[in-house]
């Protein structure tokens, strides 16, 4: 690298590689969604970083062969990025500087909320508003750590590796859609409905547990943003974003509509993540951006 910025080729390299880790990023935060849905949190016990207390556990049951494996390609993420850190830490860019501390901060930051939720045993069927925090938390975190992940694959892009995000309020609007989207997660599996009618009931009941109650407010939510920035994108002639956010929107009705099923579970999640990356290249200051 030289003092400020690198060889052109050099940024491509890294660029690739920098996408690929979004990719693989993707793939661990979808894995993560299925330790949480298979009830297989607890599946090295309350050990952590460790599994059972041992580095290579049983693999008797199911249960520990999800969480380990889940472990094991965190583990790798995490090495990833502290390689990148030490890589980009002085010879760069400020920007590139910059969003390298932020990488390793919310790397960081996931692990230990990853370790917070086993070490208190806020996993499989416990349903503590503790849990819900936690899990909120790390479903913020995980789009931090993506959003940024994506961030520095467009600043290595570009040549002059200068980003500038337009619009910013946008991307604290979006954050509103997986906070409400990480309560509903976990109210359904928690709490599944065996009808579309029960479940509607069982949202406005006054007897039922408190998560129920909450999960309404995604779709009201989604609904409402939704269509606020489908109207916004059509405004600002980006057409492409707003048919995008209508799939979405429908991805997520039809996942309402029959019940959450797993496949259409874990796809409204990276449909999200894949949408959230969408938002934040259209909001940067490309040539043209107002195109795309």
């Amino acid at each position: 690298m030289n003092s400020n910025t690198q060889a052109p080729s050099q940024n491509s390299k890294w660029a690739s590689f920098l996408y690929f880790l979004w990719v693989y990023t993707l793939l661990v935060i979808l894995w993560g969604a299925w330790v949480r849905i298979s009830h297989s949190g607890d599946g090295c016990g309350d050990h952590w970083p460790l599994c059972d207390g041992e580095f290579i556990p049983d693999f008797t049951d199911k249960k520990t062969w999800v969480e380990f494996s889940h472990r094991m390609m965190s583990g790798l993420y995490g090495l990833i990025v502290i390689y990148i850190f030490f890589k980009f830490r002085k010879n760069a860019s400020a920007l590139l500087r910059k969003l390298n501390w932020l990488l390793l901060t919310f790397m960081t930051s996931e692990a230990l909320l990853g370790a917070a939720l086993v070490k208190g045993k806020l996993v499989t069927v416990d349903d503590s508003f503790l849990r819900l925090f936690v899990m909120s938390l790390h479903q913020i975190n995980s789009f931090m750590l993506t959003g940024v992940t994506y961030l520095f694959y467009l600043s290595l892009k570009r040549s002059d590796q200068s980003i500038k995000i337009r619009y910013p309020w946008l991307l604290l609007l979006f954050v509103c859609l997986p906070l409400t989207g990480a309560i509903a997660s976990l109210s359904t599996t928690l709490f599944p409905s065996i009808s579309l009618w029960q479940g509607i009931l069982q949202d406005f009941s006054t007897n039922n547990h408190l998560f129920v109650k909450l999960r309404i407010i995604h779709p009201a939510l989604a609904t409402l943003i939704s269509c606020s920035f489908i109207a916004w994108c059509f405004s600002k002639n980006m057409n492409r974003l707003a048919f995008e956010f209508m799939a979405t929107a429908m991805i997520g009705v039809i996942t309402l509509l029959t019940l959450s099923p797993l496949y259409l579970k874990l796809a409204h999640l990276l449909i999200a993540h894949a949408l959230w990356a969408r938002l934040i290249y259209t909001l940067v200051s490309l040539p043209d951006s107002n195109k795309r």
